[in-house]
């Protein structure tokens, strides 16, 4: 891991909250959701189940909220962290954003690729894990004007987000869970395989939120509580939850079987529908306006 900078205006109260942050995410090795083979098994089931009108309404949220900070997005520099298939990377070079997107998983990147080419824009793409990335070394330092990290794991601690602070020169956004409640069958599953209670991990929005108020930052704060929905074929669900679980349990093909045992019962045609309740919170700040004083 690169070492955190120093020359971020921190003081007694934002270091003692990045310490809470590290340790409230502390998960020893990667598994699960935190590794590249996790997102190229999801690659190909983005923007595969969701509705256009959702799609761009969700879209129209994001860039309302960006260009309500002043930002000139055509002619700007932009850096998507944890793009993925390019779901704002896309839109964002279609306004004429330079856009580099940098995700690790090749599969996504690929996906992006693709989109890029049939819409006819030019992206840079990275194949980079965002916590092993040298602002110096990559030239990255102050040069963004707009940098993102929307609904990914790339930017899960202190120094993750502090990466974000060091190659902005403008704006930043960021995204992610407030809340989230999935299907009741991964609580049922959970309790049928392991004999206890799923316990669910903290939502971490709050996290980042914090540690920018207390660095002096004041971001502007936009919250959504919804419905989601998609079909998932059998073997798409024994992934997914094998995924998920694999976070604090072993998962082998043993217990993957018993995942498929559980679940085909309840699939219709060889899918399952997979309902979440969730509350999903965005903010958007100016590297430029920190209040540094005591």
């Amino acid at each position: 891991m690169i070492p955190m900078t120093e020359n971020l205006n921190e003081n007694d109260n934002s270091r003692c909250w990045a310490a809470f942050w590290e340790k409230t995410t502390q998960t020893g090795n990667k598994k699960g959701p935190l590794t590249p083979a996790f997102w190229n098994h999801m690659a190909h089931r983005y923007a595969r189940d969701t509705p256009q009108e959702k799609e761009e309404a969700r879209l129209k949220r994001i860039l309302d909220l960006i260009i309500s900070t002043g930002i000139d997005i055509k002619g700007s520099q932009v850096l998507d962290i944890g793009a993925g298939t390019g779901s704002l990377s896309i839109p964002l070079a279609h306004m004429g954003a330079h856009v580099t997107a940098l995700d690790f998983s090749d599969e996504m990147l690929k996906k992006l690729n693709k989109r890029a080419d049939e819409e006819n824009v030019t992206i840079q793409t990275i194949l980079k894990s965002w916590d092993t990335i040298n602002p110096d070394e990559e030239g990255f330092r102050k040069k963004f004007d707009l940098v993102i990290a929307s609904m990914t794991p790339a930017v899960r601690n202190p120094h993750d987000l502090s990466l974000m602070l060091e190659t902005a020169k403008g704006i930043c956004y960021y995204s992610g869970w407030v809340h989230r409640k999935w299907d009741p069958s991964y609580y049922d599953l959970y309790k049928t395989l392991f004999h206890e209670e799923f316990k669910e991990s903290p939502h971490g929005f709050y996290l980042p939120f914090m540690y920018l108020y207390l660095l002096g930052y004041r971001p502007e704060v936009s919250l959504l509580e919804d419905d989601w929905s998609n079909y998932e074929t059998i073997d798409e669900y024994i992934e997914t939850a094998a995924g998920f679980f694999s976070t604090t349990r072993q998962i082998d093909d043993q217990m993957k079987d018993r995942i498929r045992e559980y679940i085909t019962p309840h699939a219709q045609d060889g899918k399952y529908l997979a309902r979440s309740q969730v509350i999903t919170g965005m903010m958007v700040w100016d590297v430029r306006e920190q209040n540094t004083k005591p």
